[in-house]
């Protein structure tokens, strides 16, 4: 991550096993992922894409640039940084896009001199948790629809695409209703674990905290960056995931008319934070994610490892944030 303390932190995480999951510690990394995919005004400094490259060639770690959607102001902000990335000669550098406009900008400027990949914020998946396990009563309600279990690359309209583009590499999330084995697809893949992204956008609720009421649910000019300090934790107890077709939405049986609230069934109380099943969200900035738990990570791990193409596991010890 860009900001100064934890690229200070950068050399002793490379050195231990401190601060990486259990089931990552006993691997070496091959490469670090550097840098900010979901908000353009957290992308680092010139100054610490060189930091971060020396500390990869310095281990024999490639290195890959992790670059935001952005508006029309940050395009030159980010070239700036991969052209520093060039100029450094980052060992095996890698750039990771997550804006079309931004791609096409980069190969015009660039093209050759870094490997192109495609980031999760281009790469369309059924990623939200409050998917049930069940597939949409119209259609049975006893599976899930093959769509649900896919990514953009099944479709061959997109990877006629990405072949035109030059993109070889797609970097993916295991969303928690699974995935199906990937294909032979001429494509190389990138699981990031544990943490899914499900959404971002541009407007930032947490952008907004400690500012006046004439300031807040803006597109910020600037941000100082609140998100570095709060995470919101969320969840959807009105989900039926694992819970079957018949116990939620989260129903009153027997609710009571009320003489200032048309008719609901909806329960207005929620359940223990701790016994409560639902899924989870993470707000982070203007991004929400998923977190798998232990069972879920084992079963990702063991699909991968049985998945042609897929040749790398991405680890983020924190949110991506």
């Amino acid at each position: 991550m860009p900001d100064a303390a934890r690229l200070a932190a950068l050399p002793s995480l490379l050195n231990s096993s401190a601060g990486m999951p259990s089931w990552a510690a006993q691997h070496r990394p091959s490469r670090i992922y550097f840098g900010v995919e979901f908000c353009q005004h957290l992308l680092p400094s010139e100054a610490d894409v060189i930091a971060a490259a020396e500390q990869c060639r310095s281990r024999g770690l490639g290195m890959t640039l992790l670059t935001p959607y952005v508006t029309d102001g940050w395009l030159d902000p980010v070239s700036r940084l991969v052209k520093t990335l060039i100029e450094v000669k980052a060992p095996d550098p890698e750039v990771v896009l997550n804006d079309w406009g931004l791609l096409r900008r980069l190969r015009r400027e660039f093209e050759g001199q870094v490997e192109w990949v495609l980031g999760r914020g281009l790469h369309r998946m059924m990623r939200d948790p409050r998917l049930a396990d069940v597939g949409p009563e119209h259609l049975g309600g006893d599976t899930q629809p093959d769509l649900w279990l896919e990514g953009s690359y099944s479709s061959r309209e997109f990877r006629l695409l990405l072949a035109e583009l030059a993109l070889h590499r797609v970097e993916i999330d295991y969303p928690l209703q699974g995935l199906r084995d990937l294909e032979d697809f001429p494509l190389n893949f990138s699981l990031h674990l544990p943490y899914g992204m499900i959404a971002s956008g541009r407007n930032c609720m947490v952008s907004s905290y400690g500012k006046p009421p004439s300031l807040r649910f803006m597109v910020p000019i600037a941000c100082d960056a609140p998100c570095r300090d709060f995470t919101i934790h969320l969840r959807a107890p009105w989900s039926r995931r694992g819970l079957g077709n018949n116990a939620l939405p989260l129903l009153d049986a027997n609710p009571a008319p009320s003489p200032s609230f048309p008719p609901s069934r909806r329960v207005e109380s929620l359940p223990p934070s701790g016994a409560d099943p639902s899924p989870r969200f993470l707000q982070k900035g203007n991004t929400h994610f998923y977190e798998l738990n232990e069972d879920q990570i084992l079963a990702a791990l063991q699909w991968a490892a049985s998945q042609r193409g897929l040749d790398r596991v991405v680890v983020e010890p924190a949110l991506p944030m």
